[in-house]
């Protein structure tokens, strides 16, 4: 099944799993406190438009309920250093929150334990500080729900080649192994180094297994008529993943799809990424080898450069989040803290799946470039 024909097939719809639904609340501070008026947005890396759009967000809302944001990014997924400056920097500013993306599981909380003991509010957009004491509100797209949309675009003529699928339709074929060994490979997977990609690889792995037992049905195929263990049958759903070192630049991403790219056994169909750098980095490598028609390419993101690899049909879809409504939301919920309201501990801002059919709706524009509207 060639990439256009796989086109055809798959759906063009926006996918939009955003809930504003309150998981659980949380009292974040005493009402009658003395208006506030600084608000400090910490987010992760200058150097990938992501984060300029929760900025963005974050002083579109400053400027609507009268804060003055003091913006600071870090240098990369994995300095959480400059991030400690920049907490202990807003501490000195006596600002009255903390809006922060957070670089570290443990190496933030020393300077957000001094935060907090100034009376300084916390909110993570993102994703969450995992090993800290006590509940900070997190404004977040769901990473297992981005990876589980990216399945369900990758799982679709890609791992169920036609090869595979006529093979597992063959009346009375019980070499199981044999035909696992076709898929072998299938997908390869570059993650990125920062913590929210674990749960975007295990949501993409989980959701295409869903997915390939979902369309095995649809053709009238039992994987229960096989008798094969579950062992054997979660080894073979492992052998259609290839997965990649974490990579943090671009420059390491399409070293990583290069290295995959040139083993002997390739078999690769699909790549998936799971952030802007990974997206940019494999789009170069399946450039430079001229292999846009024959492997499909899944990103996550919607920086400028991933959208012309999309606009080029090198980048077949990727995964878009909400970061201008991460910053936005983000100081309304510093607001509500501030004022001693009861804040929510988890709001998703949703995922988007864009390709070239859907991305001049005016929805998906909105998502892409809400600075014009």
């Amino acid at each position: 099944m060639n990439k256009e024909k796989r086109k055809r097939i798959l759906s063009a719809i926006a996918l939009c799993t955003a809930s504003a639904s309150l998981l659980v609340t949380t009292s974040c501070g005493k009402p009658g406190g003395k208006k506030k008026s600084k608000i400090a947005v910490i987010t992760k890396n200058k150097d990938v438009s992501f984060w300029e759009d929760v900025k963005n967000g974050a002083e579109a809302a400053g400027k609507e309920l009268g804060f003055d944001i003091l913006y600071t990014a870090a240098t990369g997924d994995n300095d959480f250093s400059s991030q400690v400056s920049a907490i202990n920097d807003a501490i000195d500013e006596k600002v009255d929150a903390i809006i922060i993306a957070p670089n570290g599981r443990t190496e933030l909380n020393e300077a957000l334990q001094k935060a907090e003991a100034a009376d300084i509010k916390i909110i993570n957009i993102n994703s969450r500080v995992e090993d800290y004491k006590g509940s900070i509100p997190l404004v977040s797209s769901s990473d297992y729900d981005g990876g589980s949309v990216a399945a369900r675009y990758a799982a679709d003529g890609v791992l169920l080649s036609s090869t595979i699928r006529t093979a597992m339709q063959q009346k009375g074929n019980n070499d199981f192994t044999k035909i696992a060994e076709l898929g072998r490979g299938a997908v390869a997977i570059i993650p990125h180094t920062a913590t929210t990609a674990d749960n975007r690889v295990k949501g993409f792995k989980e959701s295409t297994r869903t997915e390939v037992e979902r369309q095995l049905k649809e053709d009238d195929v039992d994987i229960a008529s096989f008798n094969v263990s579950a062992e054997t049958l979660n080894a073979m759903f492992d052998r259609f993943f290839v997965v990649g070192e974490k990579c943090a630049k671009p420059e390491d991403a399409r070293a990583e799809a290069e290295k995959i790219l040139a083993a002997k056994d390739c078999n690769v169909k699909c790549f998936f990424t799971t952030n802007t750098n990974t997206t940019l980095g494999v789009c170069e490598a399946i450039e430079a080898a001229g292999k846009q028609d024959e492997i499909y390419v899944i990103g996550f993101n919607a920086d400028e450069k991933e959208l012309a690899f999309l606009k080029n049909n090198v980048l077949d879809g990727t995964v878009v989040q909400n970061p201008y409504n991460m910053g936005y939301v983000g100081v309304r919920f510093a607001k509500k803290a501030i004022n001693g309201e009861n804040v929510p501990l988890t709001l998703d801002t949703g995922v988007t799946w864009v390709d070239q059919n859907n991305m001049n709706e005016e929805y998906i524009q909105l998502l892409l470039h809400p600075e014009n509207y």
